[in-house]
């Protein structure tokens, strides 16, 4: 059957799924004409086709490498045969294996692509606020380095963060500076308000903070210089992250009062 017995609606359907698999106009002759022939050779094909021998060995050089059409020697000529057109169903088959293989990397050059690193400054009073976006962990946990006192000094008494923090069920893993230590804990009190904490080891005297979270790290100077910044970067964040780990595996408990 020639292609042109089909309804116009048929041809043009059959050209638009075939220019979807990269066949031009002159391919889809050529090919068209071989699926009539069991099999062909270059000379006959394009005086049926009416091109020059050349473009038709050029096309047929594209369709083989298609996978559209099969290759043998009869007599020193290479004599050319259509695959099964159910070869165009293989065809997405392994362009389907070929993109599930790569769409995990995909994914991920998308995900460091799409992330955007940057800086928020936060001067006195609104120092607090940064406490306000670590509620809101996705993960339900934040870390923190701190020194109590002094981070309670720009938080204030009116804040609660631990209440608000067990309110939406956020959890705390937390090293903390003994000599600017403010509160005394034990065991149960770690465990209602989800917490896991520790002493940093005594030589850790400073007076700064860090507190993390999801892709956020914030760092706290004290009340007395007024600054604070976020920055989000999944990359500082893991290197915090790992620090934070070295740092928890140096440290000692911090039940300072007894079991009740």
């Amino acid at each position: 059957m020639n292609i042109t017995s089909f309804t116009k609606l048929e041809q043009q359907e059959i050209t638009e799924v075939l220019d979807n698999f990269g066949l031009n106009e002159k391919d889809r002759k050529v090919y068209f004409s071989l699926l009539n022939m069991d099999s062909g050779t270059i000379t006959p094909l394009s005086k049926t086709v009416g091109m020059p021998p050349t473009t038709v060995q050029a096309i047929m050089f594209r369709l083989e490498k298609k996978g559209l059409l099969s290759v043998t020697t009869r007599k020193s000529r290479h004599v050319y045969s259509a695959n099964e057109p159910e070869v165009f169903k293989k065809i997405l088959e392994r362009k389907m294996q070929d993109l599930n293989g790569i769409m995990p990397l995909l994914k991920k050059l998308k995900e460091e692509d799409s992330v955007k690193a940057n800086i928020k400054i936060y001067y006195r009073e609104r120092m607090a606020d940064i406490f306000h976006e670590a509620l809101n962990s996705k993960e339900k946990l934040v870390y923190e380095i701190v020194a109590a006192r002094d981070l309670q000094e720009i938080l204030g008494e009116k804040f609660h963060f631990s209440k608000r923090r067990i309110e939406k069920g956020v959890r705390l893993n937390s090293l903390r500076v003994e000599k600017h230590e403010i509160k005394k804990y034990n065991k149960a009190i770690h465990a209602r308000e989800l917490r896991a904490a520790k002493f940093l080891p005594a030589e850790f005297t400073f007076s700064s903070s860090v507190m993390f979270w999801d892709s956020t790290v914030a760092f706290f100077t004290t009340k007395r210089e007024g600054l604070a910044f976020t920055v989000n970067s999944p990359v500082i964040t893991e290197m915090i992250k790992q620090m934070f780990t070295m740092l928890w595996s140096v440290s000692r408990k911090m039940e300072t009062i007894e079991e009740v």
